[in-house]
């Protein structure tokens, strides 16, 4: 116990983190001058470099999915870390004697930095490797002759990537944490288990970040040459996003499980108890009816703390790649249309 906590310590906000609080405002204003920033810059040097003539309609659009995409991990990143903070405080214990509890709670959203550096330098070597098995005409870092586009492309690359797999890095940690603030709860009253949704929110979060990312990086599969690779990655997504939403529950799922078995053991009781008043003509206060009902209901009870609406939300955020594909294919047919 005194390892785990001391361990803790070495626990820190992410520089991310710590640069979004510490700009004033609201933080939507703050994404949106960020994604404005980003293309303005952008356009502004290829504009000034007369970049127009020198790169292709393909990279031009591959560019923009670039600057797209890292608009969208950082702050995908960011939101992650905060509502993982914030759903750890809704589900923190009234009685905080349990001092692993106590610290899940306060360490919500901090990392070890050499954890997060790790998980960064994993992106990058998954983006060199997708930039190689994509790259077949050129040589795929030889600077003097990459255009302006795609001088973008090789910069941003590596800097989303990092900020992708750091997320899925912390969708783990965090949602292990969520799942260990379980174990502190003593009793559990199957008929209201709403003290306990910040645990689905947490879950759907998790699931919607990594299908908001997946939809943005579907829109590779317009251009040829990536169709393998987005199916690969396709399955990650999936995975990662089941696992974004099942992880936090698990913990509660358990006690949920336990409450229930504990259920059934006393309806089993009051059945033979008032199977033997029966026997014996005495009339109980319980009828048998009313236990096989109570039991029933019980058994109706879901051991995953989620209904149909939320399996159905889970289910459509998986769909949302493929609304994003299909947009981008309606787009892409327009402009040719108006350009011809």
């Amino acid at each position: 116990m005194n390892n785990k906590i001391d361990d803790s310590k070495a626990l820190t906000t992410p520089w991310t983190l710590k640069v979004f609080n510490s700009i004033p405002g609201n933080p939507t204003i703050i994404g949106l001058g960020f994604v404005v920033t980003l293309f303005t810059v952008f356009f502004a040097g290829r504009y000034v470099a007369s970049a127009n003539s020198e790169s292709t309609p393909a990279d031009f659009r591959l560019t923009i999915v670039h600057l797209l995409l890292t608009a969208y991990s950082a702050f995908a990143y960011i939101y992650l870390l905060s509502s993982a903070k914030k759903a750890a405080r809704d589900l923190a214990p009234t009685d905080r004697r349990n001092t692993l509890a106590a610290h899940s709670v306060d360490h919500a959203g901090t990392h070890h930095w050499w954890a997060l550096v790790l998980a960064g330098v994993v992106g990058i070597l998954v983006q060199t490797y997708f930039t190689v098995a994509t790259t077949t005409d050129s040589e795929p870092w030889n600077w003097s002759h990459l255009s302006y586009d795609v001088q973008w492309m090789r910069i941003l690359g590596p800097i989303f990537s990092a900020w992708i797999s750091c997320l899925l890095y912390v969708l783990v940690i965090e949602s292990f944490r969520l799942s260990k603030l379980s174990e502190n709860i003593e009793s559990l009253d199957l008929l209201d288990l709403s003290p306990y949704r910040p645990f689905v929110r947490q879950g759907l979060t998790n699931a919607l970040l990594v299908a908001g990312f997946a939809s943005v990086f579907s829109i590779f599969l317009l251009e040829p040459g990536f169709g393998l690779l987005i199916i690969q990655l396709s399955l990650l997504f999936t995975v990662f996003a089941t696992v974004g939403l099942m992880l936090p529950l698990s913990g509660i799922r358990r006690k949920i499980s336990l409450a229930k078995s504990e259920e059934r053991q006393w309806c089993t009781q009051q059945i033979k108890a008032t199977r033997d008043q029966f026997k014996e003509g005495r009339q109980g206060q319980k009828t048998l009816s009313d236990i096989l009902a109570y039991q029933q209901l019980i058994e109706n009870i879901r051991n995953w703390p989620f209904d149909s609406p939320t399996l159905t939300r889970f289910a459509l955020y998986l769909l949302i790649p493929f609304g994003s594909l299909l947009g981008g294919v309606i787009i892409e047919r327009a402009v040719d249309l108006l350009l011809s």
